[in-house]
């Protein structure tokens, strides 16, 4: 194998990782969602307080997720742009 096809096979696995790294974030933060809803659904009685709880929460945590997908969004574009300067 030549050095070029083993660089573009280190940048696909590298490309993979970070795919997969998305994927769990967005199924992460779906599932978040989908909890906040679900408790909030199951105690109406503490709606007013779980609002401001699990709002602030996830308010929070959705900051972390979204920086660490833009992060990661331009890691696939960089990987990218190598994989097309090796051809």
């Amino acid at each position: 194998m030549s050095k070029i096809e083993i660089e573009k096979n280190r940048l696909d696995l590298s490309y993979q990782r970070q795919l997969q790294l998305i994927n769990f974030i967005l199924i992460g933060g779906a599932g978040g969602v989908i909890s906040l809803i679900i408790g909030l659904v199951l105690n109406p009685e503490k709606l007013v307080k779980y609002s401001i709880y699990y709002g602030i929460s996830f308010i929070i945590i959705a900051i972390i997720l979204y920086v660490v997908y833009i992060k990661l969004n331009e890691n696939l574009k960089n990987i990218s742009d190598k994989l097309k300067n090796l051809q």
